[in-house]
């Protein structure tokens, strides 16, 4: 569940000794930009995937159990708009990527089943003991139908687990970030803050 959840707001709160912590010190791009590491990154999301889908997000910013610093704060927010533009882009790619296999694999998938129900005519057709006849023909007509599972799982089922990741990551993309003392749950320990065990520097995978 996210970190705490108002009328149209869902709050996520981060607790780190060092704002550096939240960031890579490597990236592959040409371009000598902080990204976030993916610890940081994937602790986001999770925290905001099952929010509800109109309410907009607040990253509540601490260090060592305080209300963070504006450098802070202002470094989290740009870098934060930054990655997950970059994830949003990145999956819808992806997902124009699917669809258009889809369609060919589609396609193609029609093709096969069209050939496999002219066969399976011929096959009724042919001089062929019955028993013989029957399982070639309803084996060419299985084969037919498994052509297009992979289209159909694809344009049924495939394609919207990666569109919501689109949305989300528009959406975190516009967070607000404020720095804000962390609200300890209850029964939480001060020795638990949700990211004090992450590493100073993490690369991505």
């Amino acid at each position: 569940m996210p970190s705490g959840a108002d009328d149209g707001v869902t709050r996520i709160a981060l607790d780190v000794h060092d704002v550096d912590q939240l960031f890579s010190s490597f990236d592959p791009s040409p371009f000598h930009e902080f990204s976030l590491n993916s610890t940081a990154a994937q602790y986001i999301a999770s925290e905001a995937w099952y929010a509800p889908r109109r309410n907009r997000f607040v990253i509540a910013l601490g260090l060592r159990g305080e209300a963070a610093d504006r450098r802070a704060v202002a470094k989290l927010r740009t870098v934060l708009r930054v990655h997950f533009k970059r994830a949003a882009t990145t999956e819808a790619q992806n997902l124009r990527k699917l669809i258009r296999t889809g369609l060919i694999s589609l396609a193609i998938g029609l093709v096969v089943l069209a050939c496999c129900t002219a066969l399976s005519r011929l096959v009724d057709e042919a001089p062929i003991r019955d028993g013989w006849r029957e399982g070639i023909r309803d084996g060419i007509s299985v084969f037919g139908w498994v052509a297009n599972w992979r289209p159909a799982q694809i344009l049924f089922y495939d394609w919207w687990p990666v569109r919501r990741s689109r949305n989300l990551y528009r959406r975190l993309a516009t967070a607000e970030v404020i720095a804000a003392k962390p609200v300890r749950r209850p029964g939480e320990t001060d020795e638990g803050a949700a990211l004090d065990t992450m590493p100073i520097e993490a690369t991505e995978p």
